[in-house]
This record gives structure tokens, C-alpha cells and sequence, in this order.
């Protein structure tokens, strides 16, 4: 966006009325700030926004052809323009005109299909540990957490931290005769992953257990995991152009698949697909990603507000906000434009969040009276997710009573019981938590951050920010299993000696 447009956003915003003066001035808000669409009833009618602004990011929207630039990554054209790569998650859904890619992907989740039926019909198997980190760890068990009710296969459990509490809790219990491990790393060179996969192989052989017959595999790099000692037919590949916080529908889903089973996990596929063609085929004023995504950049940009609560009043949907840290700031956490040259605005908020209505006991206190102003996104579903309707009914309604307070606050009789009112919130309502559902929802969100990223000018598609902590640590690594200090001065030279120093006592 150039920085004329900016300017004239950001004064239109700084003139503009309360959300509830604007509420009380345009009875028919309501109406043009809500869609529905796959399933989902999005309310964006208490966000900072007037006519004047709304159709100023439409008009933004459409010079960037946002349905073109959709429509080219569907092709598989280089979106990833740091790496020179395509963007095709989508192609596991089957969308998009990529023919060759679109063959790969399907052929590579018959084989994921295929492997995971045998697991799921084995009666030797109890268990299932998925071990990765970020986007091989995130989603799948994000997912696995929303889709409980339709878990029929073995229990699924997920390692991603290198803390050995971590992998000590996830085999509490288990039979490592009865277990099966899947090594999710699109590099199988992940330094948390690996060391975590080498516990698991050490693990089962203590037990006596043929450790080949018990591992699966999904990465971008077949032959670094056949050299590690995968089987062959138990390798489950995909390729480069695929992100990571993006490939929750392609073979690192495997996970979710045996949790659930072929046709629950194609329902999501399908329920991604009905989002991808909802995004190149809406008009802007209703296609959902587009708006979802002009507003989080509206909040973080124009009205200049660095975070965002995302709170999900529904248990099962309580791993949606780490699934969002990850897709988000990994994604729009930038400070140069694709070009190279400097942003010169905010780029990605800091997304955080808890599920309701524990949040609201915890960090609504700050929401409401605060000098921080937080947009809040709310996610729940119209169908109870348990057995008492009446629960959900109250659940649902303190969403909405926290939404409303948000918006219109309240004089209080002294100035410690006023609430200021004024905060912005959207509300994403789900039809139901349904594998096809939570697909539509995902899909949305993915679209929504590559929005956001054309909006602010940079490259959602690559994270060269991982890269420098990962050498280091590397280096580190090695300075403590030598048990000597740093060969060369840093910043933490004396805090490695002081633990180097500890060791030694």
C-alpha cells in the first residue's frame, strides 16, 4: 500500500465516531459487515470501521487483484519470491490448475491414506506419537484437539519440545511394543525433532522392539530420512512447496488421519476446498479471507494496535490461538517488503490468546479497562460440542456479553467501574465443529494472512527469521557437550561459562 493511501486511512480513522455512535447513526451496520460463507457467520459489525474506510480497503483489495494473485497460486505460479517457490498447500485439496502438482499431492495422500488404515486396523497398535515442532506439530495437534469427538483410531499424542519432560509425559503409560512414532520434519534435520526421534528409537530399542516396524516419516526430504533409517514404504513425502505452518492438509496431517480416519480427514479436505473457491470467487464487499484479512491489517496498521486476542469460546477449538501464533507472525513477522527495501509501517500483530470463558478470569481485566486497546477475535460454534445445552447456551452467552462490553462499555459511578468502551472484536461463528468446518475455518485463516502480507507489502511465504537462533544454538550445543566455553566472544559468553561452571559442580 503506498503511503498516500496509508495517510488517508489513518486520518479517516483518527475522525471517526465510537463503534457504538456508529452503530446508533447506521442501522443497516450489521448487514454489510457480516458474511456468510462455508458454514461460517462472521460478525465484524464492533470493529473501528465506517463506510468511508470500508470502502477505501476495498478499493486497496482490488488494486492488488486479490482474486488474480489467489488465482495465480492456485496455478502454481512463484509466490514465494524470496525462495523462488510456488504456494500450493492447496493442491492437497484438489484446488487449483497445477496439474502436475495437484497429481503429486493426491498421490501422496493415497499413500498417507493407505498407511494409515493399516495402522488404525492393526490390532498391535495403541498409540500413535507424532514428534515435530512448528508447523509439523501445531496443526496436527491443534487438529486432533477440535476433531475429539470423531477420534476413533488409536490415541494420538504430540512431542515438540526438546525439554525432555516433554517426551518423558507423551510415553507415560505406553507399551512401546504397542506404539507407533511419526517423525514429522520437512527437513529431517530439526534439531529438536531429531534428538527427540533418537529417544524414541532408543526407547523402543530397549524394549526389543524392531524399531523399523514402528516408525513413519513425513518430510520434503526422502532420502535424508531413508539414510536415517526409515522404511521405505513408510516414508510419506512432500515437496518444497509446501510451508510448514501451511502443510496441516498435506502429509504432515498423517497424524490426524489415523486419529480420525479417511473420510473424516476428507470432509476437512473438502471443507478447505469450499474456502479456497470462495476466495477467488466472492466479490470482495462479502469474501471472507479478503475482509478478515483488510481488517487484521486495518487493526495492526491503520488504527497502529501491535496485538490481537484470539479467544475461542470452545474447548476443542483451545489450541486455535498457538496454531495462529505460528501461521500469523511466522508468516507477516517482517520488517522488509519483498522487494527488499524497509517496511515503513507495522507488519504482523502479536497474536495471543486463551479459551473462553477461562480468559475471561484471567486476562479480560486488561481488555476492558487497560491503556492498551486489543482487538479481540472470538470463534465458537452454533451446536453444543458436549452433553449440556444449557452449558453451551451460557457459554455462547458470555461471548456475546463480552463482545457488547467491549464495544458500548459503561459509565460507572466512580471512575475505577468505568469501562471505556470503544474496543474492537469480531465474532466467527462455526455452524458446527465439524471436520468440514474446522477446514472452511483453517482455509480462511490461511488466505486471511496471505491478505495480510499483500496488504503490507512483504513475503508471507518464507521465514528466513528461524534461521540465524537455529545456527547458533547449534553452536552452543556443542560448546556444552565439550563442556568448554565459546571459542570466540558473545553476547552470552559469561551466562555459557556461569552454566558451563554449574555443570561442572
Amino acid at each position: 500500500m503506498n503511503t498516500d493511501s496509508l495517510t488517508h486511512m489513518r486520518s479517516q480513522a483518527t475522525q471517526m465516531a465510537t463503534i457504538a455512535e456508529m452503530f446508533a447513526k447506521d442501522a443497516s451496520r450489521a448487514d454489510w459487515l457480516t458474511v456468510d460463507s462455508c458454514g461460517i457467520h462472521a460478525d465484524f459489525s464492533r470493529q473501528r470501521i465506517n463506510r468511508p474506510l470500508f470502502d477505501a480497503l476495498l478499493k486497496e483489495l482490488a488494486l492488488l487483484d486479490v482474486a488474480g494473485k489467489f488465482a495465480r497460486m492456485y496455478a502454481g505460479d512463484v509466490m514465494n519470491v524470496t525462495e523462488e517457490r510456488a504456494v500450493l498447500h492447496v493442491a492437497f485439496r484438489g484446488t487449483g490448475t497445477a496439474e502436475k502438482e495437484c497429481e503429486l499431492a493426491q498421490a501422496q495422500l493415497h499413500s498417507a491414506f493407505s498407511l494409515a488404515q493399516d495402522i488404525r486396523s492393526d490390532d498391535s497398535v495403541d498409540a500413535v506419537i507424532n514428534i515435530g515442532i512448528g508447523g509439523s506439530d501445531l496443526g496436527p495437534h491443534m487438529l486432533v484437539k477440535a476433531l475429539r469427538r470423531f477420534c476413533n483410531g488409536p490415541i494420538v499424542r504430540f512431542v515438540s519440545n526438546i525439554d525432555p519432560a516433554d517426551f518423558d509425559e507423551a510415553i507415560e503409560g505406553l507399551d512401546p511394543q504397542r506404539t507407533v512414532v511419526v517423525v514429522s520434519s520437512k527437513t529431517f534435520t530439526t534439531l529438536e525433532t531429531m534428538h527427540n526421534a533418537e529417544r524414541a528409537r532408543a526407547w523402543m530399542q530397549d524394549a526389543g522392539v524392531n524399531w523399523q516396524d514402528r516408525f513413519v516419516a513425513t518430510t520434503a526430504h526422502r532420502d535424508t530420512a531413508l539414510a536415517w533409517g526409515i522404511a521405505p514404504h513408510r516414508c510419506l513425502e512432500f515437496y518444497d512447496w509446501v510451508g510448514g505452518r501451511f502443510s496441516v492438509s498435506s502429509v504432515i496431517g498423517f497424524p490426524v488421519m489415523v486419529a480420525v480416519g479417511e473420510e473424516a480427514f476428507q470432509e476437512f479436505l473438502h471443507g478447505m476446498a469450499e474456502m479456497d473457491a470462495h476466495a477467488v470467487q466472492a466479490p470482495l464487499e462479502k469474501n471472507l479471507p479478503a475482509l478478515h484479512g483488510a481488517l487484521w491489517f486495518m487493526n495492526s496498521v491503520i488504527h497502529q494496535l501491535p496485538t490481537v486476542a484470539v479467544v475461542p469460546y470452545s474447548h476443542d477449538l483451545g489450541q486455535l490461538p498457538a496454531f495462529l501464533q505460528q501461521l500469523v507472525m511466522e508468516s507477516n513477522g517482517k520488517g522488509v517488503e519483498s522487494s527488499g527495501t524497509a517496511v515503513a509501517h507495522a507488519t504482523s500483530p502479536v497474536v495471543w490468546g486463551e479459551a473462553g470463558t477461562n480468559g475471561q478470569h484471567a486476562f479480560f481485566q486488561m481488555l476492558h479497562q487497560g491503556t492498551q486497546v486489543v482487538p479481540v477475535e472470538f470463534v465458537s460454534t452454533v451446536v453444543p460440542m458436549g452433553h449440556d445445552a444449557l452449558a453451551h447456551d451460557l457459554l455462547i452467552a458470555n461471548m456475546f456479553a463480552q463482545s457488547e462490553a467491549l464495544a458500548a462499555g459503561r459509565k460507572g459511578v466512580s471512575s475505577h467501574r468505568d469501562f471505556p468502551g470503544n474496543r474492537p472484536s469480531s465474532v466467527l461463528m462455526l455452524d458446527e465443529l465439524t471436520p468440514r468446518r474446522v477446514g472452511s475455518l483453517l482455509a480462511m485463516y490461511e488466505h486471511s494472512v496471505a491478505v495480510q502480507g499483500w496488504l503490507m507489502g512483504v513475503n508471507s511465504f518464507d521465514q528466513f527469521g528461524v534461521e540465524l537462533g537455529k545456527e547458533l544454538a547449534i553452536d552452543a550445543a556443542h560448546s556444552i557437550s565439550q563442556g568448554a566455553a565459546l571459542t570466540s566472544q558473545t553476547l552470552t559468553h559469561p551466562l555459557m561459562n556461569w552454566f558451563l561452571e554449574k555443570k561442572r559442580r
